[in-house]
């Protein structure tokens, strides 16, 4: 029993370890979307995306995502969209500078909904691949395959106002490092009708990385990054437009 008990607290112990590499940080990341419907089957969009790190003080990350929305039902709807992506660089010396770096990324969705009284219910299923820095990165010409699950619960509250929370689950196919679900993402948020076709969006989101792991940071360096956790507190702000 003894034996037993030792074996135990080491376990623990060494699982308490591994934990403590950490990083928290506080973000805020600011969105504009824009839709235009081509017919009844088929829309446009632009999602522009830019983010601040460092506890919001610096700028980090910004991103144009371009693609194309089919209706297949009324509750079925297929995406596709390619995006590009300007990311800061994390190494600093006299031979790296910092500088932003490339990331091409595409994707197809699908999502699903369903409406009961106020109540929306919808699951996004997503398949994504992405090159970093594709023309001056060692790793430039790997793909990175990721599949990306959302689940959404939104509540109307009126005709303006409405309410929602939503889980999201990154699960990498080719990292060597990790297997089955590398990131969570939890989302509460609402959305306010400004004006007709209009809608201001207000959002705090809690990423988790809940493995260790640098595989999905090959674009700034793969070894300076090993072991650490990332838990991100984002505060969101987003604001759409529909023609």
């Amino acid at each position: 029993m003894k034996r037993v008990l030792v074996a135990i607290f080491i376990a623990l112990s060494s699982f308490s370890i591994a934990q403590t590499y950490s990083f928290n940080d506080a973000q805020v990341w600011f969105n504009l979307y824009l839709e235009k419907k081509v017919n009844k089957k088929i829309s446009v969009h632009l999602n522009q995306q830019d983010r601040w790190t460092n506890n919001a003080s610096t700028f980090n990350f910004a991103y144009a995502d371009v693609g194309v929305t089919y209706k297949i039902t009324k509750n079925i709807k297929i995406l596709a969209d390619y995006v590009f992506t300007q990311k800061r660089m994390l190494i600093k010396s006299d031979d790296y500078p910092i500088s932003f770096g490339t990331i091409h990324q595409y994707y197809i969705a699908m999502t699903f909904k369903k409406d009961l009284a106020r109540w929306r219910f919808m699951y996004r299923a997503m398949y994504q691949f992405q090159f970093n820095n594709p023309y001056t990165s060692y790793y430039g010409i790997t793909p990175f395959h990721y599949i990306r699950n959302k689940f959404i619960a939104k509540y109307e509250l009126n005709k303006r106002l409405t309410f929602y929370a939503a889980e999201e689950l990154y699960i990498p196919l080719n990292s060597p490092q990790i297997k089955g679900i590398d990131r969570t993402r939890t989302f509460i948020g609402l959305f306010l009708n400004t004006f007709k076709k209009q809608q201001l969006e207000l959002y705090f989101m809690y990423q988790n990385r809940i493995q260790n792991g640098a595989w999905f940071k090959q674009h700034n360096t793969y070894q300076a990054y090993n072991y650490i956790l990332e838990k991100d507190f984002v505060y969101g702000i987003g604001y759409s437009f529909d023609f």
